[in-house]
């Protein structure tokens, strides 16, 4: 078949594979790849076809499908594809999920383990469905592809499809199955059909079947010093790179499906913080590194920074409130005063239509059109301004990382800040460590990333609270400037606030200052045993700050969701 004919061929297929499916699916066409080296789709070398999840692109390789004989077998390979859309792993969370739930069994093999394994079970279940359902001649596929001998895991899949579909031992998978081996092959037909609807579920029991015959072959590719799995050599991994160029949303909280029927929940799937009432509601969130490496899994490339900003917004998100406005004197209201020409390079909709058929029935551009001038007046509802928010945060080296391990402080802070920014705030972010150890926004801003950045990012050392940043915030701060209130988050190590600058000026002078000027108020958020037996806790008070004590740092999150209620209630 010349590629003329084959394209032909396989675009006359397309529509009937849809239907195949549903004939309300609408997918784009498929990309015929000749070159795929050369055409910026990384993954497709050697295969058959995949399809490229973050924009429903199915991909085939023309030179892949003539090498292996596949030419005539446009229908089955096309709507294998559109099933991964349609059924199994259907979206990229769904496909993350996947990936997690196999990766807690699959503990101790390479990284390229899950993956594979969640492709093949995928496979299974769209191919399956085909031939059953649709009565598409999946097996045709897997005729052309065998050979008298394989991979254990590939003996495993191909004698399940002659179970799944009642075909005789060696119609698809090579010769000489042993008795264990058909027996585990059954014992993963039975499971495809039983978790046909509910699949994710059934990922960590089928993960757990080929688990030994993947465990076997990667010790054989080890002990002849490498080589290509068969699913590589023969072009079947269709969706080990679906996932890259796109973070799907809803993976920071842990599905049911991902766990052991018992509850029991190990290492990777280690939950961080349960959700109490009042909080958010019931539920369970992954680790901050689990979250980490179920993206690399997934084949997400983004640094470290990214990915663990992306954890704390996305758990900060069902926590995030309104943050305070204060009513300005008057709203102003906008006042017609009168007409200004209108030139050609204007705007169109500042052009008054009106107008300028008064002055002329021949509108001029630049000469006959006017557009209306308008003023400000005080209108009679009250106006609001938003407060900004100065927000200094504790990472000693007695906090954890936000990167490995839930932080609940920086949870906290991006959970004010955001609240903060979604209501036209703007925030100053500061993390604090020992003299001279510090990270900050460059000043106020509204910037999401830059802010996240820095609340989500990591010090780790001596205890000062960086007094020279409290005063040149606040001592040059315009009168008309908004009004903000300081929050710092810490525990006992706060007291460093009341020491001297660099420059000999007793910290309570700053911080009394730093109040005057932010006009918003100040909170100092710390974990104490008890805030009234804290030695500097009069103190503070009498500065004007106003002390909040959390028992341990699970708290913050509730303070946080209550700062915003109950410390500014709106005028």
């Amino acid at each position: 078949m010349t590629d003329p004919d084959l394209l032909a061929t396989w675009e006359a297929a397309w529509p009937q594979a849809l239907a195949a499916w549903s004939p309300y699916i609408q997918l784009r066409r498929p990309r015929f790849l000749a070159q795929p080296t050369s055409e910026g789709e990384p993954g497709m070398e050697g295969q058959i076809a995949a399809i490229r999840m973050r924009d429903l692109t199915v991909l085939v390789n023309t030179t892949v499908v003539r090498e292996k004989g596949l030419a005539h077998l446009a229908l089955p390979v096309l709507a294998h594809e559109i099933g991964h859309h349609v059924h199994v792993p259907g979206s990229l969370t769904d496909s993350a999920r996947l990936l997690a739930g196999m990766a807690r069994i699959l503990q101790g093999l390479p990284d390229s383990a899950a993956p594979m394994v969640a492709n093949l079970y995928a496979d299974l279940l769209v191919n399956d469905r085909l031939q059953r359902r649709c009565e598409i001649d999946v097996a045709s596929v897997y005729r052309v592809l065998r050979e008298p001998s394989g991979s254990r895991v590939w003996a495993l899949y191909t004698r399940a499809y002659e179970h799944l579909w009642r075909l005789p031992a060696g119609a698809l998978a090579p010769d000489g199955i042993d008795e264990t081996t058909d027996g585990d092959a059954l014992l993963v037909a039975r499971l495809v059909r039983a978790f046909a609807a509910d699949w994710l579920r059934g990922a960590r029991r089928f993960a757990s079947v080929v688990y030994p015959y993947l465990a076997a072959d990667v010790r054989e590719q080890a002990d002849k010093g490498g080589g290509r799995a068969t699913f590589t050599s023969k072009g079947l991994l269709d969706t080990r790179d679906a996932g890259q160029g796109e973070v799907p949303d809803g993976l920071v909280d842990l599905d049911p499906s991902e766990t052991d029927d018992d509850g029991f929940t190990d290492d990777y799937g280690r939950v961080e913080g349960t959700r109490t009432e009042g909080a958010g509601g019931e539920g369970q969130a992954r680790a901050p590194w689990t979250y980490a490496d179920l993206l690399r899994r997934l084949g997400v490339d983004l640094d470290s920074a990214a990915v663990t900003a992306r954890y704390y917004r996305e758990r900060a998100l069902p926590h995030l409130l309104p943050f305070p406005t204060r009513r300005a004197p008057r709203v102003m209201e906008p006042l017609a005063e009168g007409f200004e020409t209108w030139e050609a390079g204007d705007p169109l909709e500042e052009l008054d239509v009106l107008g300028s058929i008064m002055v002329s029935p021949v509108p001029i551009p630049g000469v006959t059109t006017v557009r209306r001038v308008y003023g400000e007046t005080p209108g009679s509802d009250p106006a609001r301004r938003p407060v900004d928010l100065d927000l200094y945060i504790d990472c000693s080296g007695s906090m954890p990382e936000p990167s490995h391990d839930l932080s609940w402080l920086a949870l906290a802070g991006v959970i004010l800040a955001l609240s903060a920014v979604r209501t036209g705030g703007r925030v100053q972010a500061t993390l604090w460590s020992g003299a001279g150890q510090t990270a900050r926004t460059d000043g106020f801003v509204s910037d999401e990333k830059a802010i996240l950045e820095v609340v989500c990012g990591y010090i780790s050392g001596g205890t000062s609270f960086p007094l020279p940043l409290l005063r040149q915030t606040w001592e040059d701060r315009a009168a008309d400037a908004p009004a903000a209130h300081v929050v710092v988050i810490s525990d006992d190590g706060v007291d460093t606030m009341l020491a001297a600058d660099e420059r000999g000026v007793p910290g309570a002078e700053i911080a009394t200052m730093a109040l005057e000027k932010a006009r918003g108020g100040g909170t100092l958020v710390l974990n104490l045993p008890d805030v009234d037996r804290y030695a500097p806790a009069p103190t503070f008070r009498a500065l004007g700050w106003r002390l909040h004590a959390v028992t341990k740092w699970e708290d913050l999150l509730v303070f946080a969701r209550a700062f915003v209620r109950e410390t500014f209630a709106q005028d």
